[in-house]
């Protein structure tokens, strides 16, 4: 293989060092199993439906010989460009068990498949096997034209075996995909504000509306709702000193006023907090009337708003 061009059409000749071969059990269990954990479509699934395979989670992996040899029959006989076929047939390379890189290796040389469908397919592979941050190394290289851009985001941020916070951000700034699924936009968004609710303030600022506000909206959410892994304290005083422009002023008081996140824990504490850091004091005695909170040390808001009117702050009411 290393020493002439391979004829990828013929199957004898792509898989000389073993006509016979086939996916083994563990592998083909290994594939599914990723494939699950991926709500179940891989990224070599898209790469095949590009190619016009139908049902390709049913394709690959093969489940034998047979099943292989007629995979590669309707990767042959796709209208796509031989490198795209080529690509495929190096990502299978890559996968079966028989010194499966050395003979990918081999075949991607053989071909002369271009350098940025190898070092796409490389990410691909280790993406879909769960290999994040090899994944990472390769698709953000600089020679690649982003494909799937926001299924990789999306798949780096849900990923239930991937736990770094900090990948999805390192492809998103590296790669700047245009994201047009608010699903997407949503999910990346979730993961900068567990990271930093200022940082995640000005970026959803720069979606425009209506998703602006809508993001701003999750932010309040996930600031209040308390997951067990983040410091609600610190996150809400963060939020409530954020500078808000008026029409960010109003998206908060009618968020947690009338909107989905009046009933969030510390909903009224929160604008009762904003309007004393904006230092809107009437608004915070029309906000704390018959209001006096959870007491905490032996003091709750009635007891604050008594101590400002004692100094004169507010007006006694």
């Amino acid at each position: 293989m290393e020493n002439q061009m391979i004829n990828f059409e013929d199957f004898e000749e792509l898989f000389s060092f073993d006509p016979d071969i086939a996916y083994n059990e563990q592998a083909v269990g290994r594939i599914i199993r990723s494939r699950r954990s991926m709500e179940n479509e891989l990224f070599v699934d898209r790469l095949l439906g590009a190619l016009g395979i139908d049902q390709a989670s049913k394709q690959y992996p093969p489940r034998s010989n047979q099943n292989l040899r007629d995979l590669h029959q309707q990767i042959c006989e796709s209208a796509s460009p031989d490198h795209h076929k080529q690509s495929l047939f190096y990502y299978i390379l890559k996968d079966i068990p028989s010194d499966s890189l050395k003979q990918a290796e081999a075949f991607a040389k053989s071909c002369f498949l271009p350098e940025k469908y190898r070092i796409f397919m490389d990410g691909i592979w280790c993406l879909d096997r769960g290999r994040f941050e090899r994944a990472l190394d390769y698709l953000t290289e600089p020679v690649l034209t982003p494909t799937f851009p926001e299924e990789i985001l999306y798949t780096l941020c849900t990923h239930p075996d991937q736990k770094d916070p900090t990948l999805p951000i390192a492809y998103y700034q590296t790669v700047t995909p245009p994201i047009t699924s608010y699903k997407v936009l949503e999910t990346y968004f979730s993961i900068l504000c567990r990271l930093s609710v200022t940082e995640s303030f000005f970026w959803s600022r720069k979606q425009g509306e209506p998703r602006s506000r809508r993001l701003f909206e999750r932010l309040i959410d996930l600031v209040l709702s308390n997951p067990e892994d983040i410091d609600r304290s610190s996150r809400s005083v963060e939020l409530i000193n954020l500078p808000l422009s008026q029409d960010e002023e109003s998206w908060l008081s009618d968020h947690l006023t009338e909107g989905k996140g009046r009933n969030l824990p510390g909903a009224k504490d929160t604008l009762m907090m904003r309007s004393i850091t904006t230092g809107r004091l009437s608004k915070f005695s029309d906000e704390s009337k018959g209001f006096t909170g959870r007491t905490v040390g032996g003091i709750n808001w009635a007891t604050v708003k008594e101590g400002m009117q004692q100094s004169s702050m507010l007006a006694p009411t």
